[in-house]
């Protein structure tokens, strides 16, 4: 190598070295004490706008899986008041079945009716009084859409169809929510008449309220299903992010050993390269 006094190339070479040993090894620092990969250099683009659009996607996840929930928690309200309907109705329809048989006085009949009319009415008040946040769950007549994806189409909503449980929805009453059948009449044959007439309606009554039962009991079993697809997509979206953003420890702690030795090694080869100039004072000495 040949000796110079206007420039010390050595130096200059081993200083720029030592430099760029510096900046990764901050960088590795900063991975260490930040615990993520994104601290690196180069990384803060294309890498960190997939860490972003996947720790936006775990959210949102969990916010539609916290949607389905909702969900199942509505259908199990209005389950509740559409099982108590049906018991109702089952013992409306004893009630009719009784009012049939000729073997009954008139004051038997009286109380036949009495029981019968007041199960008609909590028919009535328990649809009313049946809601969920506020909301009417077999009384009116709007469907519920739940949002269960993470994009604005069609197929992130579920949508639950009105089941309506009032007496008139049912067949056996006028929309004021009066009954429209009795188990009583003028005459013993008027009242077995009219008894027949109930009985009739409420077995139709009870198809009706089992099949309704049915379609909620299908979008329930769909929302559990929901529920366990965007628990795991929830995971997956959220490991996803953990490689792409978080630091490998293990790899930085080794990077970090070597970097150090390169850096002092480094700093002893700077501190011999500027000595290298005073070796021409001493062959002029």
């Amino acid at each position: 190598m040949a000796l110079t006094i206007g420039s010390n190339l050595f130096a200059t070479r081993v200083q720029g070295q030592l430099e760029r040993t510096g900046t990764r090894l901050r960088s590795v620092v900063q991975s260490l004490s930040t615990g993520s990969d994104l601290s690196l250099e180069g990384d803060m683009g294309v890498r960190l706008a997939l860490a972003e659009r996947l720790r936006a996607q775990t959210r949102v996840a969990t916010v539609a899986l916290r949607n389905a929930n909702d969900g199942i928690s509505y259908i199990a309200t209005a389950e509740a008041g559409l099982q108590e309907i049906q018991n109702i109705l089952t013992r409306m329809a004893e009630l009719a079945n009784q009012g049939a048989n000729t073997t009954f006085t008139a004051a038997q009949r009286s109380a036949l009716q009495a029981e019968f009319s007041a199960l008609g009415s909590e028919v009535e008040r328990i649809s009313a009084a049946n809601t969920y946040n506020s909301i009417s769950t077999i009384s009116s007549g709007a469907n519920l859409t739940i949002q269960v994806g993470i994009t604005g189409g069609t197929e992130s909503a579920i949508i639950i169809t009105s089941v309506v449980a009032t007496v008139a929805a049912l067949g056996i009453g006028t929309t004021s929510g009066s009954l429209s059948y009795s188990i009583s009449g003028t005459t013993s044959d008027a009242a077995v008449t009219s008894s027949r007439l109930a009985y009739s309606a409420l077995v139709t009554a009870q198809d009706t309220l089992l099949t309704r039962r049915g379609s909620l009991a299908a979008v329930s079993s769909r929302l559990t299903s929901a529920v366990s697809y965007l628990s795991v997509a929830r995971e997956n979206y959220s490991a996803a992010e953990s490689n792409v953003r978080d630091s490998d420890t293990a790899r930085d702690l080794a990077e970090y050993s070597r970097l150090k030795i390169l850096q002092d090694s480094q700093t002893a080869l700077l501190a011999q390269a500027n000595q290298l100039p005073g070796l021409i004072l001493k062959l002029l000495g």
